[in-house]
């Protein structure tokens, strides 16, 4: 105990994990997804970085904190990127999926293309908005304090991806049909992604969450899921690879220290 009110970023990330699995393992022990204890869950990141941040620095970490939810003046390129870039890698997977000879996949109809728009702000509001000021927000600058933006990345990947478990056994949600392992290397890729996206925007929270919206709204409409594909898992595994090529990439060419050339990371101090 003495050694969490020593150290902020550790509570939080405690924290974190009591806040949403106070919620999730009981529903995933009841067999009920969905409803308002997976939503209250997906807000444990958020509520644990409104906590720690008033326990540890009062009302003006707290502000810090939420100011970055207003940076918005970033080159129209990052927009572009946050809403499209997922899209493209998953319409990519589909595309290599067919021209080797798979079939199957099935697509909404494009009519209804408008509908894209209300599942966007849904994921944000009751899904994303609980999640990206606890990880971007609070953790991801704390951890660049210490270590580089690519152990950062890393770092920050896993614990995101270990935290959705208790998902992985509930009945019912779509964590169910992908393999732990995958799922893993789906985050952390995304995790570097973010990191790169997040020090070239001066530590932008709002972009932060229009990517995480856009991405888990596309994953949700096109068919990539096993739960879309009829249990086939390679779609998933070809939109990982892409994922990975593009972030080996950045790695390559922003270099692991801040995955920013011409930037430096965004970085808290821990205490």
């Amino acid at each position: 105990m003495n050694r969490l009110r020593q150290r902020p970023l550790l509570s939080f990330f405690v924290l974190t994990y009591l806040i949403s699995w106070g919620f999730w393992i009981p529903m995933s022990v009841t067999g009920s997804a969905g409803g308002p204890f997976q939503i209250i869950g997906t807000f444990g990141p958020a509520l644990a970085a409104v906590i720690t941040s008033l326990a540890f620095g009062g009302w003006d970490r707290l502000t810090s904190l939420l100011k970055r939810l207003l940076i918005w003046r970033v080159h129209v390129g990052w927009y572009v990127f946050s809403f499209f870039s997922t899209a493209a890698f998953a319409l990519v997977a589909v595309e290599i999926y067919q021209l080797l000879g798979n079939r199957g996949l099935e697509f909404n109809d494009p009519s209804r293309w408008y509908l894209a728009i209300p599942a966007f702000f849904y994921v944000l509001i009751f899904s994303v908005l609980g999640e990206e000021i606890g990880w971007r927000g609070y953790a991801l600058p704390r951890l660049q304090s210490r270590w580089s933006g690519l152990s950062s990345s890393i770092i920050l990947g896993l614990i995101w991806g270990l935290w959705h478990l208790p998902l992985f056994w509930t009945s019912g949600n779509f964590h169910q049909d992908i393999p732990i392992p995958l799922f893993l290397l789906q985050i952390v890729g995304f995790s570097v992604i973010y990191t790169w996206m997040f020090n070239n925007t001066e530590g932008s929270l709002l972009l932060a969450h229009l990517f995480h919206a856009a991405s888990n709204t596309t994953l949700g409409i096109l068919p990539i899921l096993p739960v879309d594909t009829g249990g086939d898992l390679f779609p998933l595994w070809l939109a990982v690879g892409l994922l990975w090529t593009f972030s080996l990439t950045i790695i390559a060419i922003a270099g692991p220290r801040s995955l920013a050339r011409d930037r430096e990371k965004v970085r808290i101090p821990e205490k």
